[in-house]
């Protein structure tokens, strides 16, 4: 993928001054970067967790089959400060983005960890939006683990564990594109406001009840021993009568890049599906 992220390496410093490999799209006075690439419908738009980049094993292969749009949230890499990482403004941030770039509905959005929650908020909120959902790894808030508090100002991973919020510490992080690993840790160093686990407790809060009909899902799901988990997975099954899990046999929790075709996978389902 000859792209920005693959053309040079430089160094956390220099980054901010590399052009982003989308565009950046005026919302009105603030700015969010948007990447698209490969061509028909349905489009498949991503709410991830955190950065667009972090799809980028992802993106070039659902590319071949469909578009595909990647974004960095208000306040990650070269998206301008704006509203926090709630999911009421996550969502409509999300909103005024595909509205000013025009990118036409109904989409599929694919979710991972928080992102999923996002997406399930969003599909609450513009259901004619919204052709079908795809959950990777869904946030998973063990009611039977109370993880110690973080320290002041530390993010906190929504996850299987409660660790801090950087792919560094994944054990497939060498699996990214160097150059995406570079974009990383300059990323992290500006401090986005990452969702923290109330955050996502209160967006759960947000969703519950709320389902999708028959509208096409897609859950893919780890080998998360906790007794909490598979109880879990069932429910975000129920949420559609329409609906098909993948385990992601390899995973901890960053499934698109410990085992980026089981996503393309699930999402190639979701989007044919609608064909």
């Amino acid at each position: 993928m000859r792209t920005a992220l693959a053309i040079l390496i430089l160094t956390p410093a220099l980054w901010s001054q590399a052009p982003p490999p989308g565009r950046l799209v005026d919302l009105g006075g603030r700015s969010l970067h948007l990447n698209c690439t490969g061509q028909g419908e349905p489009a498949v738009i991503v709410t991830g967790a955190g950065y667009s980049f972090d799809w980028s094993l992802v993106q070039p292969e659902v590319a071949k089959f469909t578009r595909i749009c990647t974004y960095d949230p208000a306040g990650f890499a070269w998206s301008d400060p704006g509203p926090g990482p709630e999911c009421p403004d996550r969502a409509a941030d999300l909103r005024k983005l595909l509205s000013a770039a025009e990118i036409k509905g109904p989409y599929v959005l694919a979710g991972l960890s928080y992102g999923a929650l996002v997406a399930r908020y969003y599909a609450a909120q513009h259901p004619d939006d919204v052709a079908a959902v795809v959950m990777v790894d869904h946030a998973f808030l063990d009611p039977g683990h109370e993880p110690a508090p973080p320290a002041p100002g530390a993010p906190v991973l929504i996850s299987q564990t409660p660790i801090a919020l950087t792919l560094e510490d994944i054990s497939n992080f060498g699996n990214l594109p160097r150059a995406v690993r570079e974009l990383h840790r300059w990323a992290d160093s500006l401090g986005p406001p990452m969702p923290s686990v109330d955050t996502a407790r209160a967006c759960a809060a947000l969703v519950e009840g709320k389902t999708l009909g028959a509208k096409p899902l897609v859950v893919v799901s780890t080998r998360n021993d906790s007794p909490n988990y598979a109880p879990l997975q069932a429910k975000l099954l129920a949420l559609s009568t329409n609906h098909r899990q993948i385990i992601a046999e390899k995973s901890f929790h960053a499934v698109e890049i410990d085992e980026p075709d089981v996503v393309v996978r699930a999402i190639r389902l979701a989007v044919e599906s609608l064909r």
